[in-house]
């Protein structure tokens, strides 16, 4: 039983339990409130009804089991970023229980600042709050509490109940990505694929043509150095047969000129699928290995003529290895502000931008490689032609002909262009890239979205054959201009969606949405329940005004209910889950998770495209899952820019990064290795939040979600928008057309952050934006 939970406002003063909040950036601290003057304080209880309109019984009062010390409201509003509700740390921020210092020392700390923690003066965080907060870490373990929320069970804090069921309960095998032996010799494995050029280089970041007919590899590092060896081995293992009459080349040590290196070798073929190089020296220096070098290298591939078709010669990934660590890195200095991914974040791309999105984690394993690239075949498939949407790359008639009768696209890629955001059409132009969904009045049985009984879940505007569709929908836009206090003007656009063509009746109850990014869709699925939870205080307990809760909904397979991730508003459980509903909403094709096609209860002749089984198999739907799972996150730029840098703090002082959550550390459980264990910078608690009635759709349920309420969508990459996909249009219907306006519709429980963001100084609000702009 599914039961939402009112908010319940609690005022406890120092004994409230103060739930995750995300106002900072990284390290010890994170950052102070910047309310303008006149802002409600944040322990008054402000106007309106629950969130998202949910209604429902109400909750426990939230209050500490222990009469031992608390933590003070300073602490969540400047330092609940890095630690959770009890002050635990997250994301492989320090652990403040550790900290051991005296008052003194740890006055000092706050103060001054360390690393990238700003400075906290008296104003931000006060001497008793200071004395509070040393008191509490100095007495031990946190004590237990009845609104933890940090269980899998949701806690009474956050405005839902329902025992959640892990997706990935236990570990489900996998080696280890590296391992180190008792001499202390590191081994590294990981997988590639073939380019076209070198990199920095055009055709290095497209995928060429055939690229899924095992045009992979393994390769193995083993670094010697640690244990006081002098040498560092590689070993590629392709999955097709090298030329009989060909050798491997071997490149490494870049020059510092483009992408020469010093160093141009032949591999030694042990077998035509194993091939070794043992790296002695350092070419660019011209000296012996050492602890720290940063090596990189490249695999020249010449393939047998007789294993595969079409091109046999080409160039591979550029990896770079930090001699004595055990890992790829991405850059050639070390950035951990720039990892957003973790060890899956990608390199730079010096040339083709626009395919930022489309790139394999780096940390990728030969376990995933070739179903991420059979599955990338499949999203660029036409399932109604079976052609490939890239040149040079055969029809795949086994996929041909099973969209349904009614679809929006045919093609995955038709509506994540180079994997990224959609946008609403041009005024008056029909929808490429964007959908509407359809509701019924209240909800299911079952708990789901009712449906819409004349189109179903989603509004289809094509259909097969050249007939028409449901129906079209376009758009108007009004222009509402404002000002901000320092009277800078601005001027939002308003959208009015109109329907057109319409096949069964008047639509009364819908919700445009665009197309989302897909990139880093598999470490959002790795977090841990545990971690999102612990972030949920739906009645908001802690009196900050954000009071995200968590979606649940049934799983597609088992029926057990599990914590929302994925959609607009969360809710999709998984990977699997995700590709499976965007077939069958999106392109008609049916899987064993959605074996029907998409029709609504009145339609006449709909469910006849249906057929006995499911049309894409359990197999292909898995491909199409590592595929998402396995995309790459694009890394940080300009993040040693001043004005990045201030705009990151102001992010946090203003509040964004308490919905906006910058670190996550994903599970040990995840069945992909390389999800495993990472610590990422999402910008997202996954949670849902009432963004108020400017944003409100006229949804009547989305499983737990109301019309008001959006899952805090991940920030990483949103400053590349531009250049995948050519426009800045954000929001759920794309009304926003850069960061700025974006900013400007959030209201509800982002109110008092965004009238902190209006206050600001207009150099202080480009420097936010510099922010944005550099995830």
């Amino acid at each position: 039983m599914i039961e939402r939970r009112s908010r319940r406002w609690v005022f406890g003063g120092l004994n409230l339990v103060l739930g995750l909040l995300a106002t900072g950036a990284a390290g010890l601290g994170c950052t102070g409130d910047l309310s303008p003057a006149g802002d409600t304080p944040a322990g008054d209880t402000p106007p309106g009804d629950t969130p998202g309109d949910g209604g429902g019984q109400p909750g426990a009062p939230c209050e500490e089991a222990s009469d031992g010390p608390a933590l003070p409201q300073a602490f969540a509003l400047n330092c609940g970023g890095c630690h959770t509700a009890h002050g635990k740390p997250t994301g492989g921020f320090p652990d403040l229980f550790a900290f051991g210092g005296s008052l003194e020392e740890f006055t000092a700390q706050v103060r001054t600042g360390k690393g990238r923690m700003p400075p906290f003066d008296e104003q931000k965080i006060d001497t008793a709050d200071i004395e509070s907060i040393h008191a509490y870490f100095s007495s031990g373990a946190p004590p237990a509490a009845t609104c933890d929320g940090g269980e899998v069970t949701p806690g009474e804090c956050s405005g839902v109940s329902g025992d959640i069921s892990p997706l990935f309960p236990a570990v489900t095998g996998g080696k280890a990505i590296t391992a180190t032996a008792a001499d202390g010799t590191i081994t590294l494995e990981a997988a590639g694929r073939v380019r076209g050029r070198h990199e920095k280089e055009g055709e290095f970041s497209p995928f060429q043509p055939l690229y899924f007919e095992n045009r992979s590899y393994k390769f193995i590092v083993e670094d010697a150095i640690p244990a006081g060896g002098s040498t560092v081995k590689f070993t590629w293992l392709p999955n097709a047969n090298a030329s009989n009459s060909q050798t491997i080349n071997f490149r490494c040590w870049y020059s510092g000129e483009g992408n020469v290196f010093d160093s141009n070798n032949g591999m030694d073929r042990i077998t035509s699928a194993h091939w070794e190089f043992v790296v002695d020296r350092n070419a660019r220096e011209g000296r012996e290995i050492r602890e720290g070098d940063l090596l990189e290298f490249e695999f020249g591939v010449f393939l047998d003529p007789e294993t595969v078709e079409g091109r046999t010669s080409y160039y591979s990934d550029t990896f770079r290895y930090r001699v004595g660590s055990g890992e790829l890195t991405p850059f050639d200095e070390p950035n951990e502000a720039a990892l957003s991914g973790g060890g899956g974040t990608i390199p730079y791309i010096y040339e083709e931008p626009h395919l930022y999105y489309e790139q394999m984690a780096l940390n990728i394993q030969e376990s995933s490689i070739q179903p991420f690239l059979e599955g990338r075949r499949l999203f660029h498939t036409d399932f109604v032609t079976g052609e490939h949407s890239e040149g040079g790359n055969p029809v795949f008639d086994e996929h041909a002909g099973k969209a349904g009768p009614l679809s929006n696209q045919t093609t995955c890629a038709g509506c994540h262009i180079n994997n990224g955001r959609g946008a609403p059409p041009e005024p008056g132009e029909a929808m490429a890239t964007a959908v509407v969904k359809l509701f019924g009045a209240g909800a299911s049985a079952d708990g789901k979205p009712a449906t819409d009984p004349s189109y179903g879940r989603q509004l289809q505007d094509k259909a097969q054959g050249g007939s028409p569709g449901e129906g079209a929908a376009t758009v108007a836009y009004t222009e509402e201009p404002g000002q901000f206090p320092d009277g800078t003007p601005y001027v939002l656009r308003r959208p009015a969606f109109r329907f057109s063509g319409l096949s069964a009746g008047q639509i009364t109850s819908y919700s445009v949405r665009v197309a989302r990014p897909v990139v880093g869709m598999g470490l959002l699925e790795a977090i841990a329940e545990e971690a999102v939870l612990e972030r949920a205080d739906g009645m908001d307990c802690n009196q900050d005004g954000i009071s995200g809760r968590p979606n649940l909904i049934p799983d597609p397979v088992s029926g057990v209910l599990r914590l929302g991730r994925f959609g607009w508003k969360a809710g999709k459980v998984s990977v699997p889950h995700q590709v499976a509903d965007a077939l069958v909403a999106d392109m008609g094709v049916t899987t064993s998770l959605f074996p029907v096609e998409e029709c609504g209860e009145l339609q006449a002749g709909c469910r006849a495209g249906t057929s006995g089984d499911p049309e894409l198999s359990d197999e292909d739907l898995d491909r199409m899952a590592a595929y998402m799972r396995a995309l790459g996150v694009p890394p940080r730029r300009d993040t040693a820019d001043p004005a990045v840098q201030r705009g990151e703090v102001l992010f946090s002082q203003a509040g964004c990064a308490s919905c906006h959550v910058p670190s996550m550390k994903t599970g040990s459980h995840h069945p992909f290795v390389e999800l495993r264990d990472q610590i990422i910078h999402p910008y997202s608690d996954l949670l849902l939040h009432d963004m108020g009635e400017e944003l409100a759709d006229t949804s009547t349920s989305d499983h737990l979600a109301g019309p008001r309420e959006w899952r805090t969508p991940p920030l990483w990459g949103i400053g590349l928008l531009e250049a995948v996909n050519g426009h800045t249009q954000l929001l759920h219907d794309g009304r926003a057309r850069d960061l700025v306006e974006a900013i400007l519709w959030h209201g509800g429980e982002a109110e008092a952050p965004k009238q902190r963001f209006m206050a600001l100084p207009s150099e202080d609000r480009d420097a936010v934006v510099a922010f944005l702009r550099s995830l």
